[in-house]
């Protein structure tokens, strides 16, 4: 079913919604295994990364991992690469884990967060139809820090009414008041809003805590069982916004 009309307010999660690691995680994964003498199928890591993400989740809703003392973290990291590997059929033991991890996290530590990311093509096309159209738009994030960095290098912080960090705000998604921090200081109803974003648990289950309409984008077809509205862009959003 479309969105209703009555729309004010449409906000967006960032990671996997608005910007993905280039190359995506599922390839960087393949290319740290290759690194350790293991073949691993992109497809495979793809859906397998559903099941590892799944599991960060729900662990950093619980208990945000940034507020994990720092054995606790690196223990938290080694699990999720774990069962990873082992949603994906790949030896999942705590040496191999702990190398193959190694070998997907040292590149990340040679460069600035925001260099190891893309922007959709999507996303200005759509912030611009949804903008022209009179709708405000918001940024809300379960990120460690600050993320108007982000939105600043990819040049669309000035398109957003909003931009909504959990580690400053101090609450991750899907706790109601994450949304909140956006919905109140646009005076905007949870009604007369929709949030979209890639998580089932966090942004489709949060956001309809609080009662706004909701769409998880599917960019790779992760997600055929969903049972809400689901797209496969944020153009194709945006129109079904607009079309009412």
């Amino acid at each position: 079913m479309p969105p209703s009309r009555s729309i004010r307010l449409v906000t967006f999660d960032l990671y996997d919604t608005l910007i993905e690691i280039n190359p995506p995680r599922w390839e960087r994964l393949r290319q740290a295994l290759a690194s350790e003498g293991i073949a691993g199928d992109p497809l495979r890591l793809r859906e397998a990364d559903r099941i590892a993400e799944d599991y960060y989740t729900v662990e950093n809703g619980a208990r945000p991992i940034r507020d994990r003392a720092a054995d606790e973290r690196i223990a938290f990291r080694v699990e999720h690469m774990r069962r990873w590997l082992a949603a994906a059929g790949l030896p999942d033991d705590e040496a191999t884990t702990r190398r193959v991890r190694a070998r997907y996290v040292s590149e990340f530590e040679e460069m600035p967060d925001h260099h190891h990311f893309r922007l959709f093509d999507d996303v200005m096309p759509a912030l611009l139809k949804l903008r022209a159209a009179g709708i405000r738009t918001a940024l809300i994030s379960n990120a460690d820090e600050d993320v108007t960095v982000i939105a600043l290098h990819f040049a669309f912080a000035d398109r957003m009414d909003v931009i909504v960090t959990s580690a400053l705000v101090g609450y991750e998604k899907p706790d109601p008041r994450t949304f909140r921090a956006a919905l109140d200081p646009l005076g905007v109803a949870p009604a007369e809003a929709l949030h979209v974003g890639d998580q089932p648990k966090s942004d489709v289950a949060g956001a309809r805590g609080v009662g706004m309409q909701t769409a998880l984008i599917d960019r790779y077809g992760r997600f055929a069982d969903h049972d809400g509205r689901r797209v496969a862009s944020l153009t194709e959003l945006a129109d079904q916004v607009l079309a009412g």
